[in-house]
């Protein structure tokens, strides 16, 4: 019984140590969709915006930004879940709330992502005719809004959440402990879109720390 434990043992931190890739394949995929997407300015004119969605390559590219977001977001909730898995591991009453707050953000990132695409895909899938450029700019202003302000809301409670309950059982020291405060504080301004950036920086380095461990 004690060796099929261990084995046990071993093959779940096996596990988790896979699913902390994602730490790194979150932000990859995050810039990838920003990079992918150029949509105009909303002081753009009308026209701008119908050409900026007009064309098979120009909605396939819309559509990359949409699919990569959801991919992002679910990388975001396993890093998040296999670093509480890590705090399980020492403290076994260690509370949910990271992980229903990590849920709550890769749903928001998702969400974003689908608003963004939804004109594109139909447009690539069914030839729908496209809509106005309201309509339009209405999609990309939502899909940033649920990314970059439901989303990041909910990451900045899983990430401050997460930090303590990993101080608290050795995982974290002390200079991680402080930066993920400093990301999810920065994080309640994630409109401006530069705080996003220290998320991203957050979870590569807490999945590097993690993974040579």
């Amino acid at each position: 019984m004690t060796i099929t434990s261990e084995h046990r043992s071993i093959a779940a931190s096996r596990g988790t140590t896979r699913e902390l890739w994602t730490g790194i394949a979150f932000p990859v995929l995050f810039l990838a969709s920003v990079a992918v997407s150029n949509p105009p300015a909303d002081t753009a004119s009308n026209a701008t915006w119908i050409s900026n969605y007009t064309g098979s390559s120009e909605q396939a590219r819309h559509l990359a930004t949409g699919i990569l977001l959801v991919l992002a977001g679910l990388c975001l909730a396993a890093f998040l879940t296999a670093v509480w898995r890590r705090v399980q591991g020492v403290v076994a009453a260690t509370g949910p709330l990271p992980l229903v707050a990590a849920a709550a953000s890769a749903a928001c990132i998702g969400a974003g992502g689908v608003v963004q695409a939804f004109v594109s895909g139909g447009e690539l899938i069914g030839k729908y005719p496209l809509p106005s450029a309201d309509i339009l700019r209405l999609s990309n202003d939502l899909g940033f809004a649920l990314v970059g302000v439901a989303g990041m809301l909910a990451a900045a409670l899983a990430v401050a959440s997460l930090s303590v309950q990993a101080r608290r059982a050795g995982i974290f020291g002390g200079k991680t402990y402080a930066f993920g405060l400093v990301v999810s504080v920065a994080l309640l301004f994630a409109i401006a879109f530069l705080p996003i950036l220290l998320l991203l920086a957050w979870t590569a380095v807490v999945s590097v720390q993690l993974i040579r461990r």
